[in-house]
């Protein structure tokens, strides 16, 4: 967070610069002003939350200082490390295809044996709704198929 801050800094100088040379020296001081303070508040704040959230999972994981640099010192590895090593580890693995996939994790859409099932029945009633006996006796049907025309034509029985 602190590299971005800072390298956030260094654009806003080079806009100032930009600005200054164009319209004259201090012309940018009152847009450029009110954003650099939004944004760095908006910076302290991110990197406040990270902080007491680092606190936070150090305490939990059983910790004793939550600054980890005692742990250290002594020749031991802080706990937060070790966890974040082994999940670094086991996606290493996982990208390149030793470990299989967890069996608990959800399947995304159906299976293929459902969805023959559901297109099939769709294909029977939808796709071919007359597969059963066909409509009852219409009497333009009936007079079409006498005159040798489609039903669509007769539609007065007196033509």
């Amino acid at each position: 967070v602190d590299r971005r801050y800072a390298h956030y800094c260094e654009q806003m100088q080079q806009l100032v610069h930009s600005f200054d040379s164009v319209l004259g020296i201090g012309s940018a001081m009152p847009y450029t002003c009110l954003a650099q303070k939004a944004m760095s508040r908006h910076f302290r704040c991110l990197r406040d939350a990270i902080a007491d959230q680092l606190k936070i999972t150090s305490e939990l994981l059983g910790d004793k200082d939550s600054g980890g640099i005692a742990g250290i010192t002594k020749g031991e590895t802080p706990r937060l490390r070790l966890l974040e090593q082994s999940l670094r580890q086991q996606r290493a693995f996982h990208q390149m295809g030793m470990m299989e996939q967890e069996p608990w994790r959800p399947q995304r859409g159906l299976p293929e044996r459902s969805v023959s099932i559901l297109r099939a029945w769709l294909f029977e009633h939808f796709l071919h709704p007359y597969v059963h006996p066909p409509p009852p006796f219409c009497f333009h049907t009936y007079y079409a198929l006498e005159r040798g025309r489609s039903r669509r034509p007769v539609a007065d029985p007196f033509l």
